[in-house]
């Protein structure tokens, strides 16, 4: 089949929507649609190495990159949900991390506090939503450094970088 549409895709028309990270939204400033791959295997043969393909599929990190608020709100987000992942100081940032919406009894209930599912939706040229990548089961895996510095030309904010891993993702055009 054809494509009828010659338009390039927009690398600026975009917007993050992570369930979990309300003020991160507004400040990404790039991100990528990750890659995925597959393991293979050799067969030996008498002649030459044939290769099979694998059996698992592997997705590349969630890399987004976001501008710093004034307040370091998107920051300290993170920062908490990836404190609390790991070896949090107190009872009160864990329970902060898995603590249950009313009415939740399911321990699939607070396995959606400590992942989270989110959305890239990418804009066409006439700015509407066409394409939307469904991340499930999101989680950050390193957040990067703030880096503040007179020496600049430019009063560009500063920014920082999110990594994160996920379960799997689909693409849908709208």
């Amino acid at each position: 089949m054809a494509t009828t549409n010659v338009n390039f895709l927009s690398p600026i028309e975009f917007k993050l929507v992570l369930t979990r990270l309300p003020n991160v939204e507004f400040f990404v400033q790039a991100i990528n649609i990750p890659g995925m791959s597959s393991g293979f295997s050799e067969r030996a043969t008498p002649f030459k190495v044939l290769f099979e393909p694998g059996d698992k599929l592997m997705y590349d990190d969630l890399l987004v990159t976001v501008a710093c608020d004034e307040d370091v709100e998107s920051f300290r987000e993170i920062q908490a949900w990836l404190t609390a992942l790991t070896y949090p100081e107190s009872y009160d940032q864990y329970k902060a991390l898995t603590s249950r919406s009313p009415g939740a009894k399911a321990s699939t209930e607070v396995l959606n506090t400590i992942r989270s599912d989110g959305s890239l939706i990418v804009l066409d040229s006439n700015k509407n939503a066409n394409i939307t990548v469904n991340f499930k089961d999101l989680f950050p895996t390193a957040i990067g450094s703030i880096q503040l510095n007179t020496t600049g030309t430019d009063v560009n904010p500063p920014t920082f970088d999110i990594t994160f891993k996920y379960t799997s993702y689909t693409i849908e055009v709208a």
